[in-house]
Formats: C-alpha cells, structure tokens, sequence
C-alpha cells in the first residue's frame, strides 16, 4: 500500500502547487490592471473602471493590438466609444512616430451570443470573456500640421469619471461610454466617463467638458481626414 499512498500524496501536492500558482498569477494579473485606475476601495465607478480596463485589452488583444498597459515604444492615444444598447464597438487610434501620426478607426463587434456553445452562454460572459465576431478598419497618415493643435500631450492630466466628486445618488443606465488609453515608453493611463453630458448636466463639473472636448476633437480629426469606415446596411 505505500507506493499507492506515496502516488496519492504526490497527485495531491501538484494539485495544490498548481491552485497556488493559479491565485497567484491571478492576483499578479489584478494588482497590474489596479495600478491604472483610481482606487477601488467603496468607489463602484471605479469598480467600473477596473472592470472595463480588462474587458478593452481582450478586445485589444483579438484584433491584434498591443497591450498598451505593458508600454509602447511611441506616443499612442487610443479611444474607445459605445453605446449600451449598440452592438459595436468604436476605437479610435492615434499613433505618433518622429513627425508623422498613423490614425487608425475600427469598428469591433463582439459577439452577444456565443453559438458555439453547446450551452448556449449557461456560464459564458461576454463582458469578462469577450469573443470579437467580426471588425473592420482603415488607416491615414497624417502630418503634423493636421493635429497640431490637438494638443494631446495634455490628455496625461485628464480625470477619470471615477476621480470626480459626483454623489452616489446621480447616474444613469443605458448610455453611452467614452474610454481613453494612453501610453508612451514608461507610462500609460486608462480614463472612462459615462454618460458624460448626463453627468455634467447634473453636476456643471467644468472636468466633463475638458474630457469631452479631447474625445471630439479626435472624432472630429477622423471624420475630416475620411478615416472611418462608413456602415453599410443589407
């Protein structure tokens, strides 16, 4: 019976170093993505924040991007936008290389239903294991005369919807979402404002509006320059 009760104990302990291993990758995982929001701690937007963070690099990361939380050798901007009751997903990338700037559009759309599974989404969430079903994309070069006055350096110093001082008592559901990623070669910064004008209408925070203006300013350089992909309809 010894060597059945030393295989037992083997299994067993392999069994627990591989649990171990697994909380602790998973709580590595965590702390990283934690570092780049604002602190969680009896703060649901920023709760919020965390959450969408992970959900954007799993996106990010199925259309071929890079995780711009792990750096990046340029100066890159990304911003993201949706709509609760929408089915795609809008990102919006400026990349800045010397004195040229690839700005990039895509239009993602992640599955709602997951019909390879037999269970039919019984235990799959397509917010925390999003699957992308389809995008599509289109790119310009631009020069530095046509974002010079974007002024995007000063994006660095914007705030998060979860750093602002709104009461609990004020928000909203179905809405629309504006996400900004940004990061060079030490720093990146995650910022997320929902239902944005709904907020300032409620709250006058002159912050709202500084937010807002970046976003469209970036909308408004992709639609002047014919970046974005037109929808087309069957």
């Amino acid at each position: 019976m010894k060597p059945f009760l030393n295989l037992t104990i083997l299994i067993l302990s392999c069994l627990s170093c591989k649990t171990k291993s697994e909380k602790s990758e998973s709580k590595i995982i965590k702390d990283r993505f934690l570092s780049f929001v604002t602190d969680t701690t009896n703060n649901s937007r920023a709760q919020w924040d965390l959450d969408d963070l992970k959900y954007r690099v799993k996106l990010e990361q199925q259309i071929g991007l890079k995780d711009l939380t792990q750096g990046t050798d340029s100066f890159e901007v990304r911003l993201w936008y949706d709509f609760s009751m929408g089915i795609a997903q809008e990102l919006y990338i400026l990349t800045f290389q010397d004195t040229v700037c690839n700005l990039s559009y895509h239009r993602i759309y992640p599955k709602h239903i997951n019909y390879d599974d037999e269970n039919r989404n019984r235990e799959w969430n397509p917010y925390k294991d999003p699957i992308v079903d389809s995008s599509v994309s289109k790119s310009v070069l631009l020069l530095s005369k046509d974002y010079k006055n974007l002024h995007l350096d000063s994006i660095w110093f914007l705030k998060s919807q979860s750093e602002l001082k709104i009461p609990e008592r004020v928000g909203f559901t179905d809405c629309d979402n504006y996400i900004i990623e940004i990061a060079d070669k030490k720093r990146f910064k995650y910022f997320r404002h929902h239902c944005a004008m709904g907020y300032y209408d409620k709250t006058k925070l002159q912050e709202i509006l500084t937010y807002m203006d970046y976003c469209n300013r970036i909308m408004a350089l992709t639609q002047k320059h014919n970046a974005k992909v037109p929808y087309t309809y069957n």
